[in-house]
């Protein structure tokens, strides 16, 4: 059997036949993913085999918030060893990449972003977030350092691929522990008294002020309207086991905390939504390495959320870090127009 038969059936004994299924359950059995999720998971379960851990969908286009066909999938994509990992999948990124810089870009501040497209396919390819097994768990635990995955992984989110059914449940608890995790810091953030669905769209809010983004505040809403039976299920359940555990209690039909929350609480949540939206902004100069055509792909987001065209000079594409200042503030300033729009007819 030549290497690539060896790879090939090397892939097929890892893959777990689950149930595509996202957090909430059952909703989503026996619906087949997208082709652009189905095509990574060949291209990685073939090249990656056992290194290969567990693959999420989420994003925009499992949740169906205005994707186009130019509108790539969001795949978290958990592997065991970095280097092993973009030995074997490096051939097919776009371009070169060292082994040793992409390993140690992931090592200090994960996941790294890379774009992964099916060669020959006109169809936008997998954004791809990649983290070690140990990374995920720690990135969705309390003692995270930044609000980066769990901001993103306590939407709804699909395991598509799973090593083995252990490895299943593992990323499943990973899972709930983001989620559980929201109970110590979005009650801060509220009023006194709050239902389920006003506890989650706070928690989105806060989550995307963590992060300088090229969308509007409408997004929020966007996101928040696309989920809603979600965040019902799945944080319903959550703030009734936080009654259960003492941390909340329940007056008229509505939820409040059992106890003030003291001041050092409060600041350190505040410092800690700091240093995220810190951290965040230095990973965009990572993805400048790890992602081709980057610069390309936020123009285009940028455009499809703010309607401000993007054209980039090739000096801006040379020196981004230093020459994209202008631009930046267009959408920005775009953003912000959007905003004072949406809240003038919300008024009137």
């Amino acid at each position: 059997m030549g290497e690539d038969g060896r790879r090939a059936a090397r892939g097929a004994r890892s893959v777990v036949a689950l149930p595509r299924r996202d957090a909430a359950g059952a909703a989503d059995a026996g619906v087949d993913v997208v082709p652009q999720v189905r095509e990574a998971l060949d291209i990685m379960t073939e090249t990656c085999g056992e290194n290969l851990v567990a693959v999420l969908f989420f994003g925009s286009v499992l949740v169906g918030t205005s994707p186009t066909q130019d509108s790539a999938v969001d795949l978290f994509v958990v592997v065991d060893d970095y280097r092993r990992f973009y030995r074997d999948v490096g051939y097919r990124l776009p371009a070169a990449r060292s082994t040793a810089v992409m390993t140690g870009l992931n090592k200090v501040l994960p996941p790294n972003i890379i774009y992964l497209r099916n060669p020959g396919d006109l169809r936008a390819g997998a954004k791809c977030f990649i983290i070690s097994r140990e990374a995920f768990a720690d990135s969705l635990s309390a003692e995270s350092r930044d609000h980066f995955c769990r901001g993103r992984l306590v939407q709804r989110v699909q395991v598509v691929y799973a090593r083995s059914a252990e490895i299943a449940e593992e990323v499943e608890k990973d899972l709930e522990n983001a989620r559980r995790v929201a109970l110590d810091w979005v009650p801060l953030y509220l009023p006194r008294t709050f239902d389920t669905l006003e506890f989650c769209r706070r928690m989105l809010e806060v989550s995307y002020r963590s992060e300088i983004r090229p969308e509007s505040r409408a997004r929020v809403g966007e996101v928040f309207e696309a989920q809603k039976t979600y965040f019902l299920l799945m944080f319903g359940r959550l703030l009734e086991d936080g009654v259960a555990e003492g941390k909340l209690e329940r007056v008229d039909g509505r939820y409040r905390l059992a106890r003030r929350p003291p001041l050092s609480s409060i600041l350190q949540w505040r410092l800690f939504f700091v240093r995220s939206k810190v951290r965040a902004t230095l990973r965009w100069g990572k993805y400048m390495l790890t992602f081709d055509d980057w610069l390309d792909y936020i123009a285009r987001k940028a455009e499809r959320r703010t309607g401000v065209r993007l054209d980039l000079t090739k000096a801006e594409r040379r020196l981004p870090a230093l020459l994209l200042w202008p631009k930046l503030i267009r959408v920005l300033r775009a953003m912000r127009n959007r905003d004072q729009g949406d809240a003038s007819r919300s008024r009137s």
